[in-house]
């Protein structure tokens, strides 16, 4: 079964005795692309993060969102119903599993550092009024914080220590930017699919800009040579033809099949003719 990870993120999570919580995000590691965790939010309802942007142990809710291994999981739901996780584990197991905080992605741990090291948070601006924009623009972020050569010291060891991590955020991975075999920017990371058989993430779905309108490739993801935050890029070993070579990428495919025979899409989507056999 190939299901997309861009759709499965904000599934409810149903435990063997109900609702458990939502999908927040999937980890991933970057050596055999094997999924290893669900990022799950254990809260119900509206609920209001505050906390101080430069905290080194930001507190991301306490112990609602925990890390649900994959050898636990089930298959995502297909068909009507399709929008939902199953878990062989109660709620309570959950509640039990390792939490966010004790094995973060690749890409937060980069900018809870950044967020440690500047004092700022990675991505604030500051609006200002110019004669030219009545709405106003943007100043960029400026360095307020003068570290000491100790803390400089210490914030380059976090980093090459954080840069042999190999825990990866598949949310954090929509939108890099795909460089070929000889550096040439050939477009953006649209999705992520899994092969839920072996809880593999497979491929990635490239949307190359070479083209009007943008067209859609698969590409096998034991063709990525690199993952790279700091240049939020995706490095492949093959070059712009050999991706237009490959698979094109049909959301709408017929890629997955049950015990009866009808037929899904990437998404867990009928197809329109076994849609209307069961809707009519």
């Amino acid at each position: 079964m190939l299901r997309s990870l861009k759709d499965v993120i904000g599934y409810p999570l149903m435990a063997t005795d109900g609702k458990a919580g939502k999908v927040k995000d999937v980890l991933f590691g970057d050596r055999h692309w094997r999924v290893r965790y669900l990022d799950v939010d254990t809260r119900s309802g509206f609920h209001l993060k505050l906390r101080r942007i430069w905290d080194d142990e930001a507190d991301s809710g306490g112990t609602s969102r925990v890390l649900v291994p994959s050898e636990r999981l089930g298959e995502p739901t297909m068909g009507l119903d399709r929008r939902q996780f199953p878990v062989n584990m109660s709620s309570e197991e959950i509640s039990c599993c390792p939490h966010h905080e004790e094995l973060q992605p690749v890409e937060e741990k980069y900018q809870s550092e950044f967020r440690r090291f500047f004092r700022r948070n990675l991505y604030q601006e500051q609006p200002f009024a110019t004669p030219f924009t009545a709405m106003g623009s943007y100043l960029p972020m400026g360095f307020e914080y003068e570290p000491t050569e100790i803390e400089y010291l210490e914030h380059q060891k976090r980093m090459k220590e954080i840069a042999g991590e190999h825990l990866h955020s598949a949310k954090a991975i929509f939108g890099y930017q795909v460089q070929g075999q000889d550096e040439e920017a050939l477009g953006t990371v649209s999705d992520l699919i899994m092969e839920v058989d072996r809880w593999v993430v497979a491929y990635a779905v490239v949307t190359l800009m070479h083209s009007f309108p943008h067209r859609k490739y698969l590409v096998k993801l034991s063709e990525v040579r690199d993952l790279d935050w700091a240049s939020s890029s995706m490095k492949l070993d093959l070059t712009k033809d050999q991706v237009m070579e490959g698979r094109r990428y049909w959301a709408y495919d017929s890629v997955n099949c049950d015990e009866d025979g009808h037929e899904y899409d990437y998404f867990g989507r009928p197809r329109l003719g076994v849609l209307m056999e069961e809707t009519y």
